[in-house]
């Protein structure tokens, strides 16, 4: 494929648009207006189940266990105080408990010392109360008696108050949501107004609210408040950058307006289509696409002004930027579109709407530069050209000519030199593990994530969990003693798995195992040594309909009212990927053991995140895989030749490699933000090869030798590429300025990235070139 013949038509192209220039604005306008229409109906959103592959075995398990059991999600606070049964702190859990209950949307009900149901023993049996049915006592003997009461009931004490009485749990279980996204906020925000009330502000106590409903609505405040951060930092940058670089009003306006449309349009197209927006990785494309425009018209613009200082005729100078650019940075937006649009083969939805919405981005942008910045540039006066032994180029680009010269002397070294870095890098790379951790994804920077870690602190605080779900397909078959007995046994083998968490020496496993226990032992005159499951079938089936009919629900939170389904609810000390998905296989295997004609599933945000650390790697593979093939087939299409094509790739594996070996060695784990990272600098780094390599093939079809061709090449796009490189670092560093940990990594990982590729570019890319001669020979090679 000749590059002269291309550069012919964008030629073309380029003296279509100065003749019809009215003409190209007037359509750009008219595209303009029916995009940013759809604004008003730009909305966002995002939840961790977006992650979770759509019909997946966790999913339908996590669905189906609802339908059981009611929604996983609980809004939780948890009381502080020097003694939680005092008068003052039981009034205060009973207000905000019926608050709670009463304002927050989809609440279902609300569990706390002052309404927990207890077996009780009376002069018939027993029955299943609150000791605060006849309301709180303000008698000091009365309230020491339910104390000692309830601190002596396994079932309670360190679950829902530590066996100190310093703290207690306030737990609002929630009705199943309509739309996820949209309630769970709803629900957040609500239950935040509510809690930080100053009704409940006291120095006599202390609350802290956790649960995945409140902490996803703070998550959403803190992405939302950190994303406009971002951007207005990007529009500065990206300002400081035009005027710094370019120095001309129209220079510095229009690529702005350029990215401003470009972006909005994107954004409006959306909302027209009624797609919502991930919330969370909204600011990504957004810089991208600021970066991106600033590159494009940068090439644009200095192209014009060499042409311009030799030719000193605006017009056509103009043309021949829009001849000498336009192929090769159309080129490389077809590969940075592809490769985003490789996050697309992961088939989950945030990952969808990321490769769409940036790839759309870039091209929308793309469009806006190549249109409006040579119209714009072809209104003015023509000059006098300058000395055209100069050729045009600026002391900055001799110095990169001179740059050059010492590459493709030295070219051999520089190929060994590239070769050993990334041998360095590759042990790192088999150091990289997966690790979906909620707290070290935001970073203890954020002040949430400083509170949850507090609460994990605590005796009966946690955050992670995970349910094991048993169901039967004949009703009542957990009346009989042998399933509840092992029942009993799969919690046993439950508690000593290695990430299940101890407090004072008991595993934080629990069941409806327990209440048929505490009734058992009520039953027998509360006598401690009857807290076992009774053996005799109609005493246990009497046991469950004392408590059947006793107007609790809570039995129905843990085993369904056919008695056919029952699950073990398994807290977590801490997050270890890789341990916790051996727990999780563990769980399912002795639960199948113990109920070997039951289904067996695992459900909970454990489950989910493990399911998704398998989506992630599998996603990752896809994704860069078929960046790496999809941009390696372009660019042996466009060189026309398979060797040549896979040549251009090697320097763009480097700071792939080099980004894996930063992770590995820093363990820095593969999440679902950095998983983006080396896909999309995989589809950035090429940019510079392919300008590069296209200056090259053009110099050597005018007769040129490889070392002229690429000397002449460093002096003429030199500075360029080291220009756009760093003003897309500079975008990139906005992200390091962030307190959450995931922002700071994409943009330490993407400099790392950008950095090294331009690196590769101005060293391995030219010593390939010219050691391989990859385009062939040309006469002056030839000796």
């Amino acid at each position: 494929m000749k590059v002269s013949k291309i550069n012919t038509f964008f030629r073309k192209v380029g003296e279509g648009q100065i003749k019809h220039r009215k003409l190209c604005i007037a359509i750009l306008l008219i595209w303009t207006l029916i995009c940013l229409s759809g604004m008003q109906n730009f909305r966002s959103e995002s939840t961790n189940s977006d992650w979770i592959v759509n019909g997946s075995e966790v999913q339908v398990n996590s669905d189906h266990f609802k339908e059981m059991f009611g929604n996983d999600q609980y809004v939780l606070v948890l009381v502080q105080a020097d003694d939680v049964f005092t008068p003052e702190v039981l009034n205060m859990i009973d207000r905000l408990g019926d608050r709670l209950e009463t304002e927050v949307p989809f609440a279902d009900k609300v569990t706390s010392l002052t309404n927990i149901t207890v077996p009780i023993g009376v002069d018939d049996g027993l029955d299943v109360k609150s000791p605060f049915d006849d309301g709180i006592p303000t008698d000091p003997k009365k309230l020491t008696e339910i104390k000692k009461f309830m601190l002596s009931r396994e079932s309670i004490v360190n679950n829902l108050v530590s066996d100190d009485a310093k703290e207690t749990w306030i737990t609002l279980k929630l009705r199943p949501f309509q739309n996820e996204s949209e309630d769970v906020s709803k629900v957040g925000h609500t239950a935040e107004k509510v809690i930080m009330n100053d009704e409940f502000k006291s120095d006599k106590w202390s609350l802290m609210p956790i649960g995945s409903a409140y902490t996803t609505a703070e998550k959403e405040d803190v992405l939302t408040k950190d994303m406009a951060t971002r951007i207005v930092l990007g529009l500065i940058v990206m300002l400081l950058c035009l005027i710094i670089f370019v120095r001309t009003v129209s220079g510095v306006i229009v690529p702005f307006l350029a990215t401003i449309l470009g972006i909005g349009t994107v954004l409006g197209f959306t909302g027209l289509l009624k797609i919502p927006a991930d919330s969370d990785l909204m600011s990504l494309p957004l810089l991208l696409g600021m970066a991106l425009s600033i590159g494009y018209a940068l090439h644009y613009i200095n192209a014009f002004k060499m042409h311009f200082r030799q030719t000193g005729k605006r017009k056509e100078s103009v043309i021949m930027a829009v001849e000498d650019s336009g192929w090769p940075i159309l080129f490389t937006v077809i590969t940075t579109a592809a490769s985003l649009l490789s996050f697309m083969f992961a088939a989950i939805r945030p990952m969808l709407w990321l490769g769409a919405v940036a790839a759309s981005v870039v091209v929308m942008v793309y469009f806006y530069v190549i249109i409006l910045i040579p119209i714009f540039l072809s209104y003015g006066k023509d000059k006098q050209p300058e000395a055209i032994e100069t050729k045009g180029a600026t002391k900055a680009d001799l110095a990169f000519e001179s740059f050059g010269k010492k590459i493709v002397k030295h070219s051999k070294l520089v190929t060994i030199i590239s070769v050993l870095i990334i041998a360095i890098c590759i042990p790192g790379i088999l150091k990289m593990e997966v690790n979906m951790d909620y707290l070290k994804f935001m970073g203890n920077k954020v002040p949430f994530v400083q509170r949850i870690e507090k609460i994990l602190e605590t005796k009966i605080g946690n955050l992670y969990s995970y349910d094991v779900m048993i169901e039967f397909d004949e009703d009542d078959a957990f009346k009989d003693p042998l399933n509840m007995l092992a029942l009993e046994d799969l919690e046993k083998d439950l508690g000593k798995l290695q990430m299940t968490k101890i407090t004072n020496g008991k595993p934080r496993v629990r069941s409806i195992t327990r209440m048929v226990k505490e009734m058992n032992r009520v039953f027998n005159s509360d006598d401690m040594a009857y807290y076992t499951i009774p053996e005799d079938p109609e005493l246990l089936a009497q046991l469950l309909f004392f408590y059947e009919i006793s107007d609790s629900e809570s039995l129905f939170s843990e085993l369904t009212e056919n008695y056919s389904a029952a699950y073990v609810h398994v807290e977590i000390s801490d997050y270890n990927a890789n341990k916790i998905v051996e727990d999780i296989t563990k769980a399912e295997a002795y639960a199948r053991n113990y109920f070997p004609g039951a289904k067996v599933a695992v459900v909970g945000t454990i489950a989910e995140n493990a399911a998704m650390n398998e989506t992630v790697v599998k996603s990752e593979l896809k994704s860069f895989g078929s960046s790496f093939i999809m941009i390696a087939i372009l660019m042996i299409i466009v060189f026309a030749s398979i060797r040549t094509g896979l040549i251009s790739m090697i320097p763009n594996l480097a700071p792939v490699l080099l980004i894996g070996a930063v992770m590995g060695y820093s363990h820095m784990p593969l999440d679902e933000m950095t998983m983006m990272v080396m896909p999309m600098i995989l589809g950035i780094a090429v940019d510079d090869t392919i300008h590069f390599s296209n200056h090259i093939k053009t110099k050597l079809e005018t007769g040129r030798s490889y070392k002229e061709a690429v000397t002449e090449s460093f002096r003429e796009i030199g500075k360029t590429m080291g220009t756009t490189t760093f003003i897309l670092c500079l975008m990139f560093l906005m992200y390091c300025f962030s307190p959450i940990t995931a922002m700071f990594r994409i943009g330490l990982l993407s400099m790392v990235g950008l950095g090294s590729a331009l690196v590769a570019d101005y060293t391995l890319t030219p010593a390939l070139i010219y050691l391989l001669k990859p385009l062939g020979k040309t006469n002056s090679d030839i000796e």
